[in-house]
């Protein structure tokens, strides 16, 4: 049987039709939504502690190396941790449908203000990798809760800072 030329040129006009569609519709089904807050687990003795997060990543259990490794978000996100158990959104993203195992925050910047005085902070660290399991899900948002103890110390060449991360999904894992 043979088509009719005007009958073919339809046919492949729909074959890349369906599949610019499945294209773009399909992506976004196999990603779910991840919104990750960071709360301060205890005051600290400023008037302002000002961090600022440059990126926020999660590490899926089922791959390896540098791979394991996608991004949340990696739009710089400045929290104020002066303030004890409140939590604030630093991130709202997608990650692929699957188990995950930390999340990899990224500090770029901090700064104190003491007594309406702004200084610098000397980071000890400017990396952090927390543990937290958490799965996303096809039509499901996950929350990944990241407490967070800053240790804001004086001396004689200006303020240090040390953090200390711990994860826990608000949602956790079957």
């Amino acid at each position: 049987m043979k088509l009719k030329p005007m009958r073919a040129k339809q046919i492949i006009a729909v074959i890349v039709l369906v599949a610019v569609a499945f294209l773009i519709v399909v992506p976004p089904l196999l990603n779910g939504g991840v919104k990750v807050t960071l709360s301060a687990t205890t005051s600290v003795h400023a008037d302002h502690l000002y961090l600022t997060i440059g990126e926020i990543s999660a590490q899926r259990t089922d791959l390896s190396g540098s791979s394991a490794w996608q991004s949340i978000s990696n739009q710089s996100t400045v929290v104020d941790l002066t303030m004890a158990n409140t939590n604030e959104a630093v991130a709202l993203g997608t990650l692929s449908l699957g188990q995950y195992e930390a999340v990899r925050v990224m500090v770029t910047n901090a700064t104190v203000i003491i007594n309406g005085t702004s200084q610098k902070v000397q980071l000890e660290s400017r990396v952090f990798t927390i543990p937290v399991s958490f799965l996303t899900q096809f039509g499901k948002s996950t929350v990944i809760v990241l407490n967070v103890s800053p240790e804001v110390q004086e001396t004689a060449d200006g303020v240090n800072l040390k953090l200390s991360f711990t994860g826990v999904p608000a949602n956790p894992s079957p």
